[in-house]
């Protein structure tokens, strides 16, 4: 072990309502333990996911590359074509790297990153699941309940979006998949301790315990929780629900929003997909205020199992040497443009921006806030640096993020950065998203394009885009877009050879889907009109 090789720990919650909803003016919806945590480290104020959706956003942090490198551009179990379920057989993942220079590596809670392949299977010591992950009916959670002494919970469903039946019923948390609720809020009943996300902070921390308690090893140490909260279905325990009162959430600025200058990717997810529209389900905003609840008291619980984790890191001394970081894979768009629920089909601020709080002692400076957009690669990037990495000699990682150290201590910024969506699921709409100066462009394959002013309009109610005033602009977002894609030709190319192909299947290129696409876009920024 290297003096200078820090134990690194990763906390990551799934699916967080942050960007419009935390630490707004209008309700005070604050982590205390992550709050906590910035106070003693750094805070991004502008993280951002390389795309908002469970598998491709996990995949890019796993591999500290984007997802036309790694395949992955929608959940694994999605049957959607050209989608990777699993990593290609020479893909290289964090872990391995850092075990290449003496690290052991430890993952505990949600994967999703594949089918049939693990963390076990790329040398991970812990515990997860498959695909999404059924933890109420795994054993793991099942022998957790028999060592506290608590029984299989049960939740009161309050609102269910897509079965309303289930409103106002009581029913045993052991669905036969993990997403038969998935659509609900409400409460789960009985002690706070059979909720998930205590249940995988407890693993980690019994874990933690076990290695400060070895005195033998001098190996350096990662690992990554991985909380399957606060992803709805949202049932925080009574404790946690009992905090907030629904009536006490003001309205969300976008939730009226008529959807009239928007693309059509918008009403295809809240009308179609959804369905409440159709059915006038939630329509009213006092139903979204008790959903909002829930969401915020699961948003609460998750922040209680953080804290747990970095208390015990404290008791046990490990925090001295230790690089916390505290991160979600995406956003959530709860509530947001005319009552959106789950993530968006377009990149809204909602369903991109992320929290992220770094702590490293001597190294990070306190109570810093970082205003350079960065992202959830460049989290990678930062643990591979801290942990000795040499990337240069491991070719298979190509890394496409940076150390965010520096930014900490203001020797480097980043003011431009592009992001990609390719849908929800099955409602594919290719995005390419570029920010520059406080100005937002979404470029769509098939649908409009959007243009913000984000320091103007936070809540992206008026689209710019047919304002003849942003012509240069425009202009300007659509020439980081092609120059990004001309960039990329060559490592399109070298990641979509034959022997990356699988079952004789053409990974086409997730940038677009042809290079004829390409020209178009070039049409575009040629002659100033959306194709």
């Amino acid at each position: 072990m290297k003096k200078s090789q820090p134990n690194i720990v990763l906390i990551l919650a799934d699916h967080v309502a942050f960007e419009g909803h935390y630490g707004n003016d209008r309700f005070p919806y604050k982590w205390p333990n992550l709050e906590k945590l910035a106070e003693s480290g750094a805070w991004f104020e502008n993280a951002y996911a390389v795309t908002p959706v469970c598998t491709p956003s996990r995949a890019s942090l796993l591999t500290g590359k984007r997802p036309d490198k790694h395949g992955m551009r929608w959940n694994c179990e999605y049957p959607i074509p050209d989608n990777r379920k699993e990593f290609r057989d020479d893909e290289i993942i964090y872990a391995q790297a850092m075990a290449s220079v003496g690290y052991d590596n430890y993952y505990y809670g949600k994967w999703h990153c594949g089918t049939k392949r693990g963390p076990k299977e790329y040398g991970l010591k812990g515990w997860s699941l498959p695909e999404y992950g059924n933890v109420y009916r795994s054993d793991e959670y099942k022998k957790y309940l028999k060592r506290i002494g608590e029984e299989q919970p049960k939740c009161l469903i309050e609102h269910h979006l897509m079965r309303p039946k289930l409103d106002g019923t009581t029913v045993l948390m052991d669905p036969d998949e993990p997403w038969d609720y998935m659509d609900g809020v409400g409460k789960l009943l009985g002690s706070s301790e059979t909720q998930e996300q205590f249940f995988v902070a407890n693993l980690a921390t019994q874990a933690l315990t076990k290695i400060a308690a070895d005195k033998e090893s001098s190996k350096p140490f990662s690992m990554v929780i991985s909380l399957w909260g606060p992803h709805h279905p949202y049932y925080p325990s009574e404790e946690y629900a009992d905090k907030i009162n629904p009536a006490d959430i003001p309205k969300y600025p976008s939730f009226d929003d008529d959807l009239t200058n928007k693309p059509l990717r918008y009403r295809i997810h809240r009308d179609l997909r959804c369905l409440h529209r159709a059915y006038e389900r939630w329509a009213d905003w006092k139903t979204w205020q008790t959903v909002l609840a829930r969401c915020y008291a699961a948003g609460l619980q998750t922040d209680a199992a953080i804290g747990r984790v970095i208390e015990t890191l404290k008791t046990t001394g490990l925090d001295k040497d230790t690089l916390i970081i505290v991160a979600a894979d995406h956003g959530d768009a709860v509530a947001s443009h005319g009552g959106g629920w789950d993530k968006y089909s377009t990149y809204t601020e909602e369903v991109g921006k992320v929290p992220l709080v770094m702590q490293w002692p001597n190294n990070i400076p306190t109570g810093v806030k970082v205003s350079s957009l960065v992202n959830l690669m460049d989290v990678t990037a930062t643990m591979l640096d801290a942990a000795g990495v040499d990337t240069n000699n491991l070719h298979a990682l190509k890394l496409d993020g940076e150390n965010l150290v520096p930014f900490t201590q203001s020797k480097q910024t980043r003011d431009t950065m592009i992001v990609d969506h390719f849908g929800h699921s099955g409602d594919v709409s290719y995005q390419k998203i570029a920010y520059q100066d406080g100005w937002k462009y979404v470029s769509a394959y098939g649908d409009d394009d959007e243009l913000y002013h984000l320091k103007n309009d936070p809540y992206e109610m008026k689209n710019l885009i047919s304002d003849k005033t942003t012509h240069d602009i425009q202009h300007k977002m659509r020439d980081l877009i092609i120059d990004h894609l001309e960039e990329r030709r060559e490592e399109r190319a070298e990641w979509h050879k034959p022997d990356f192909l699988e079952r004789g299947i053409v990974f086409s290129s997730p940038e677009w889907p042809r290079e004829e696409t390409l020209q178009l876009f070039k049409l575009k920024v040629q002659q100033g009109y959306k194709t």
